[in-house]
C-alpha cells in the first residue's frame, strides 16, 4: 500500500507534523513544503483527502462531502487562485451552469441561479410584493461576508496584537453572527414563506434558521453567488493534486498512521506519540482532527486546559446524515439528469419539522438533497461510458446508530442492516417521486450512516461540519491557528467555518500564522507555468 506508515519515519525530524489529511491540513502541509520545510502529514485512515475523497464500487465512483464549490469558476477570484496555488493548476474545474441548486417546497420549484443580479430578480418574480425586503437581503449579505474577511484576518494575529485591534476587527461581522438567521430575516420581511425559501440551502451548514447563525448563512450565500463548479475527475482530484505538490516539494504523506497524543512538554508541543507506541518529533505540530478531538482527544488529560474545553464543550457537533449511492446503466444525458443540485422540504416550516423529526426515532427526514455528480464531471462519460450517478443525503442523529457504535465496520449485525434496508427504501422513494425515469436502471444502491462518517473521518458524533454554526460558536477566542501551548497550531474547518473552502483558508492562515508571510500577496500574484 503507497505511503503506508512505517516506524522508519521516526529517524527524521521535521519542522512540522500535521496530524491529519483533510483540505485544511494539506492546504497547510503546501505552504510549509514551498517554504522549503520538512513536512510529514499523519492520516490515520487508508484514504486520504477528509471530505474530499471518492469510493468506488465496481465502474461507479461517488464523492462524499464536496458537492459543488463556488466562485471557482471566476479565474481570478482569491479562492480560484489559492486552489491554483495548492496545486500547481492542475487542478481543474467544470462550471455548472446558470442554475446550480434548485429548491421543491410543498411542490413550488426555486431556482437560484448564477449571478446576483439574476438571483436578485429570479427572487423577485418568486416573490414581487417582496421586491424591498429582498434587495436588502442580498445586499445585507454581501455587507456581512466582506466583514468576514477582517474577522478572519485577526485569526492571524499574536495574542498582543489582537488584544490592540483584535475587538475592532471583529465588531461588524460579531453584530450579525450574534444574531440568528431568523431574527435578522425576521426584521426584513415578514412573510414565512420567503425566509424559508431564502433559507433553503441551510444543509450546506447543517442548522435551520432558528438556530444558525446569521455570520455562517452570509457566508455560505454569498459563496454560491455567482453559481458553482464540480472539479474535473471529481473531488478526489482536489487532494491528489494537493499531495502531489507536497511531494515534489520534499513532504511525506503517511496513511494507516494513527496519532494517540500531542506530545507536551513544559506547555510546548514537542511531537506525537503514535498508537503502535512509536515517537515522532517536530518543531511545529499542527492538528486537522477538529477542535474537540485536539483540545479533549489528542492532549492528554493532565496537559488539557480548562479555558480550552469548558466554552468549547458547550457548542455540540453539527448536523449527521445518511446518504443513499446509486449507481444506473445509463448516462446522464439519455436520463435526463441535471447538473444542478435538488433541495426538497415537505413544507415552508423548517424549524418546525426538523424539531419534530429530531424528536422522533426512525421517522423521516423532512429534507432531501439529491447531487449529480456525474452530470456535473465533463470526463465522467469517457471514463465511465454509459453510466451515472446520484447521491440523496438527508438528516439522521447520530445517537439513532449509535448502539452500534463498538462494532466493527461492515459487521454491525442484522438489526444494523435493517434499519439501513428501511432508510434506503426511504430515500428511493423519494428519488423516484422526484426523477421517475430513472426507475429500472438502478445498479447499484449502497447507504451510509453517521457511523460510516465517524469511521472515516474520526468524527466522534459523525458530524460532517465540526462544529455547530450557533452564534455561540463564533464568540471562541480559541478556535484560531494559534493555540496556547506553544508550537501546537489548529487547522480545518472548525477555525473557519464549514466546506472545503473554509478548510482550504483555514490551511492559509495556519500558514501565515507559522511563516509570519503575507502569503495572500503571494498567492494574488501567482501564475500557472505553461
Amino acid at each position: 500500500m503507497k505511503n503506508k506508515y512505517t516506524s522508519e519515519l521516526t529517524k527524521n525530524k521535521y519542522d512540522a507534523i500535521i496530524i491529519g489529511s483533510g483540505v485544511g491540513g494539506l492546504t497547510t502541509a503546501v505552504f510549509l513544503a514551498k517554504a522549503g520545510k520538512k513536512v510529514l502529514v499523519l492520516e490515520k485512515h487508508y484514504e486520504t483527502g477528509g471530505f474530499t475523497h471518492t469510493f468506488k464500487r465496481k465502474k461507479f465512483e461517488w464523492d462524499v462531502g464536496a458537492h459543488y464549490i463556488g466562485q471557482v469558476n471566476i479565474e481570478n477570484s482569491l479562492l480560484r487562485k489559492t486552489f491554483d496555488y495548492v496545486t500547481d493548476g492542475k487542478l481543474l474545474w467544470d462550471d455548472m451552469g446558470d442554475i446550480y441548486d434548485q429548491t421543491i417546497i410543498e411542490g413550488n420549484t426555486y431556482n437560484f441561479r448564477k449571478g446576483f443580479v439574476k438571483q436578485v430578480n429570479q427572487l423577485i418574480e418568486y416573490f414581487p410584493e417582496e421586491e424591498k425586503a429582498i434587495r436588502l437581503y442580498y445586499d445585507l449579505i454581501i455587507k456581512v461576508s466582506n466583514c468576514a474577511s477582517l474577522f478572519i484576518t485577526e485569526k492571524t494575529m499574536p495574542n498582543w496584537l489582537s488584544t490592540i485591534f483584535g475587538n475592532s476587527l471583529k465588531k461588524n461581522f460579531l453584530k450579525y453572527s450574534r444574531q440568528t438567521t431568523y431574527e435578522v430575516l425576521s426584521n426584513l420581511t415578514t412573510n414565512e414563506k420567503l425566509i424559508n425559501v431564502l433559507c433553503a440551502q441551510c444543509g450546506n451548514y447543517g442548522l435551520t434558521p432558528l438556530k444558525s447563525s446569521f455570520g455562517i448563512h452570509a457566508l455560505v450565500i454569498s459563496h454560491y453567488l455567482e453559481g458553482a463548479a464540480y472539479p474535473v475527475g471529481g473531488s478526489s482530484k482536489i487532494h491528489q493534486s494537493m499531495i502531489n505538490v507536497i511531494e515534489s516539494n520534499g513532504g511525506t504523506i503517511a496513511i494507516k498512521a494513527d496519532v494517540k497524543n500531542i506530545i507536551i512538554k513544559k506547555n510546548k508541543a514537542i511531537g506525537v506519540l503514535m498508537q503502535n507506541g512509536d515517537t515522532i518529533y517536530g518543531k511545529k505540530i499542527i492538528s486537522n482532527a477538529g477542535a474537540h478531538n485536539t483540545f479533549n482527544v489528542l492532549i492528554s488529560k493532565e496537559f488539557q486546559k480548562s479555558e480550552n474545553t469548558i466554552e468549547l464543550n458547550k457548542i455540540k457537533p453539527s448536523v449527521a446524515n445518511v446518504c443513499l449511492y446509486i449507481g444506473l446503466n445509463k448516462s446522464d444525458e439519455f436520463l435526463k439528469l441535471p447538473k444542478h443540485n435538488i433541495w426538497i422540504y415537505e413544507n415552508y416550516k423548517l424549524d418546525i419539522s426538523l424539531k419534530h423529526h429530531l424528536e422522533k426515532k426512525d421517522s423521516a427526514s423532512p429534507f432531501f438533497y439529491i447531487s449529480f455528480p456525474s452530470a456535473k464531471d465533463s470526463s465522467w462519460q469517457k471514463n465511465h461510458p454509459n453510466t451515472s450517478t446520484i447521491e440523496v443525503l438527508s438528516s439522521y442523529p447520530y445517537e439513532w446508530v449509535e448502539e452500534w457504535e463498538n462494532n466493527k465496520w461492515q459487521k454491525r449485525g442484522e438489526a444494523y442492516e435493517k434499519t439501513k434496508e428501511n432508510i434506503k427504501l426511504q430515500l428511493l422513494n423519494k428519488l423516484y417521486e422526484t426523477l421517475p425515469q430513472i426507475k429500472g436502471h438502478v445498479e447499484i444502491c449502497e447507504l451510509s450512516t453517521p457511523l460510516s462518517t465517524k469511521h472515516f473521518s474520526n468524527y466522534n458524533k459523525g458530524e460532517i461540519y465540526g462544529l455547530e454554526h450557533t452564534p455561540q460558536r463564533f464568540e471562541l477566542k480559541q478556535l484560531r491557528p494559534k493555540t496556547n501551548y506553544k508550537n501546537l497550531f489548529l487547522t480545518g474547518q472548525d477555525i473557519v467555518a464549514v466546506g472545503v473552502c473554509s478548510a482550504l483558508f483555514s490551511g492559509v492562515i495556519t500558514a501565515i500564522s507559522i511563516l509570519n508571510r503575507n502569503l495572500i500577496w503571494r498567492i494574488s500574484k501567482y501564475k500557472i507555468k505553461t
